[in-house]
């Protein structure tokens, strides 16, 4: 073979197009595991299988290993994988460890660290040797280490200030650069190929978006409008990528151009999925391909039975419908096991009668069809976080653990709401507190119990009337229409007297939400339902 052949062959081989995969972690079959998604054919292959949660992947830069947390040992920790799936445990101190970022040589690999009372970015050798803190004498947060591609800095967010700022340090002298002072949290930094600038996620009063800045003139600007947006990661090509949360499941997307405003494309979801996010082009694909990650549900199957009492929860009425009672029982196993304390063992309320009419209360409530609960929020075990999604306000539960040795939950991130803050007015001016904390909302997901967003509107608003708040209520539907639901649990003579179209209309159910409940509509009422814009 000549030389100019075989240079012609090399050529070739090196123009072509990198197989890109995105990393990332979802819930599939009840577990926590790592994923790729191969962009060019659209295949997902799933990467680990272990019992315990897999989250926050992290490729080095050959291509060859992938670094990730994981609980399969007890507590959070650092592993790394190989390209024929072996797992090694780089870290073992008691405490949490997570978030792995690889130096551009891949000599080193930078991670957050609880181990030291305050979450602080740490570094090790990439064996998992030699490990220090490179944040030590700030008592706040600091976490979601980034390395610029020529590995002299490390961007991280820090919350030493109050709100969450991002921060560059500088390896060599070990000096510190503070890139934002705005007033909003800026977190989740992810350089550009070339380093010459930072996307980052930018939150304010519960909404995210993507910013992009220059690094050089700290210039920085909006590219995506969604208001829900997560995890950015940089393509080879200066795309990123990231995930969008909606109410009805997650979205891994890709941004078509950066630095103009354009429709993001849809790669993944609706699924249950999260970030962190990582790119390569060398990573061979091991893991099993899996049918494309979805929420959704199979069709439930009939049920014909009766409530079913919780045993041992103090609650005025403490049943459920039989359909839901034995996830609700594992749900409420699950957390006394995690926290450590029987948190679901007291409630604010459970199943309602069908009667019950109150002023803040739906008459057409999922609590009537024995599926859904509330809280029993008188406790300082709990705390709230502000999220926004399309347009609504949803908040987030975290429990305190009982155990504070790294056993249980995660340090905190979010910043809590403080409920005694004044009403009607902006802003969330709690403080991230140290210590770790279960997402008893994440928990009560995977059990099948769904949230609902906040009250909003002129007579009955979030913001200036507490009772507005619904942090506290979880329900499961299981994909069914509440009357659906109800015909489960109740005599079809007794909801056509309590529920008909007239009696739903005397308690101010508006028309369009009886026909989304499933209340069937009078012939002599249908006329209303021929009207279009």
């Amino acid at each position: 073979m000549s030389k100019v052949l075989i240079l012609t062959i090399t050529l070739s081989l090196l123009i072509q197009p990198q197989n890109l995969v995105v990393a990332f972690a979802a819930f599939k079959d009840g577990n926590w595991d790592l994923y790729a998604l191969e962009l060019e054919t659209g295949k997902v292959f799933r990467l680990t299988s272990h019992p315990a949660e897999d989250w926050d992947p992290a490729f080095s830069p050959d291509g060859r290993k992938l670094a990730f947390s994981s609980r399969r040992d007890g507590n959070w920790d650092i592993y790394l994988m190989d390209e024929k799936s072996n797992v090694v445990r780089l870290t073992s101190n008691p405490h949490y460890d997570g978030k792995p970022a690889w130096s551009p040589d891949g000599r080193f690999i930078a991670f957050e660290s609880f181990r030291e009372g305050d979450l602080d970015i740490w570094l090790m050798e990439a064996d998992g040797s030699n490990p220090r803190n490179l944040t030590p004498d700030s008592p706040a947060g600091e976490a979601e280490p980034a390395w610029s591609p020529d590995g002299r800095f490390l961007a991280f967010t820090s919350w030493r200030f109050g709100d969450k700022d991002l921060f560059l340090l500088e390896l060599d002298t070990e000096k510190l650069i503070q890139l934002t002072t705005e007033t909003t949290d800026e977190y989740s930094p992810s350089w550009s190929p070339d380093g010459s600038k930072l996307a980052f996620i930018r939150e304010e009063n519960g909404r995210k978006a993507i910013w992009v800045m220059e690094i050089e003139s700290r210039k920085a600007y909006r590219i995506t409008w969604l208001s829900a947006e997560d995890s950015p990661v940089w393509l080879p090509d200066g795309r990123l990528a990231f995930i969008a949360y909606r109410y009805d499941g997650e979205r891994l997307m890709l941004g078509k151009n950066p630095g103009f405003l354009s429709l993001p494309e849809t790669l993944l979801g609706p699924a249950f999925i999260r970030g962190g996010l990582s790119v390569s082009g060398a990573f061979k694909l091991s893991g099993k391909e899996i049918p494309a990650l979805s929420l959704k549900a199979s069709p439930p199957p009939a049920y014909k039975g009766a409530l079913k009492e919780l045993k041992g929860v103090k609650v005025h009425d403490p049943r459920l419908s039989g359909a839901v009672a034995d996830s609700f029982a594992y749900l409420r196993e699950r957390i006394h096991r995690e926290v450590g304390y029987d948190f679901l063992g007291r409630l604010s309320e459970a199943f309602r009668p069908l009667d019950f009419q109150s002023e803040y209360a739906d008459y057409t409530s999922w609590h009537k069809a024995g599926r859904a609960f509330d809280l029993h929020f008188d406790t300082d075990r709990l705390l709230i976080a502000r999220e926004e999604m399309g347009g609504e306000t949803w908040w987030r539960v975290y429990l305190w653990c009982a155990r504070q040795d790294g056993s249980c939950g995660e340090p905190l991130r979010q910043r809590p709401w403080e409920l005694s803050y004044s009403p009607g007015k902006e802003g969330n001016p709690g403080f991230i507190p140290n210590g770790y904390y279960l997402d008893f909302t994440r928990i009560a997901r995977e059990a099948g119990w769904e949230r609902i967003p906040a009250h909003q509107g002129e007579d009955f608003d979030w913001r200036w009337d507490y009772k507005a708040l619904e942090f506290w209520h979880y329900q499961r539907r299981d994909g069914l229409i509440w009357y659906k639901a109800m015909e489960q649990i109740h005599p079809p003579g007794e909801l056509q007297k309590l529920f008909s179209w007239d009696r739903a209309a005397e308690e101010g159910v508006p028309m369009h939400l009886m026909k989304a409940k499933g209340i069937e509509v009078p012939p002599d009422r249908a006329y209303w339902l021929k009207i279009s814009p």
